[in-house]
């Protein structure tokens, strides 16, 4: 099985919600092979409606059929369908295969080079607004801000390369994420009190609030 431990400690899961094997045939029946860490992923954690709909929104099984494609398995939508993020029909037999965006359906560029990153990218843009403890607002920051930032968190090792014109991730901790968009942008959030205290004690001293 395919490990999504970094997720299930950010968002503290300690219990899988998942959709069967039965629920998942629907999609077998439209596209054959589904790579292992998609549906690893829809067993174990499909149904968890914080990690996967809070802003954008995982495509559920009976949903797919909305979203169909002649090159592509459309499996994540933007929450205003602004753009999508999907996996080439060449790519289906792999068990980890890289994921592709689009704004048009007809142009697709590399979002993430694996679907477990992209998987790790999204819970922590989720994480960001579903959180218990989330900042009031987004920050702008300077470039002598965002190196602060880039200097004192980890970087958690997953980005966004084509969405928001690029999406990375911060944080000292496995329950917390400060979220920095188009290089200019962040919010913060944290599943602790403890922890988010951390982050808004240096954070929200940052830059200009939006």
């Amino acid at each position: 099985m395919t490990d999504f431990s970094t997720i299930k400690r950010l968002f503290k899961i300690t219990e899988l919600n998942g959709f069967t094997e039965s629920e998942m045939q629907v999609v077998k029946d439209i596209f054959g092979q589904l790579p292992e860490v998609l549906l690893d992923y829809y067993i174990e954690l499909g149904k968890i409606e914080r990690l996967n709909h809070t802003q954008d929104s995982l495509i559920i099984p009976e949903r797919f059929q909305y979203f169909q494609h002649d090159d592509y398995l459309i499996f994540y939508s933007e929450n205003q369908r602004v753009c999508v993020w999907g996996i080439h029909k060449d790519d289906l037999s792999k068990p980890n295969p890289p994921v592709y965006m689009s704004y048009d359906d007809k142009e697709w560029k590399k979002e993430t080079e694996t679907l477990l990153d992209f998987f790790k990218a999204m819970a922590c843009l989720q994480a960001g607004f579903a959180l218990e403890y989330t900042s009031e607002c987004f920050y702008e920051v300077e470039d002598n801000e965002l190196a602060f930032i880039k200097e004192n968190f980890k970087n958690k090792g997953v980005s966004f390369k084509q969405w928001a014109e690029g999406i990375n991730f911060y944080g000292n901790h496995d329950d917390d994420v400060i979220v920095i968009m188009s290089n200019y942008q962040i919010f913060y959030s944290s599943a602790s009190q403890e922890h988010f205290d951390e982050l808004d004690k240096v954070l929200s001293k940052l830059g200009t609030e939006l």
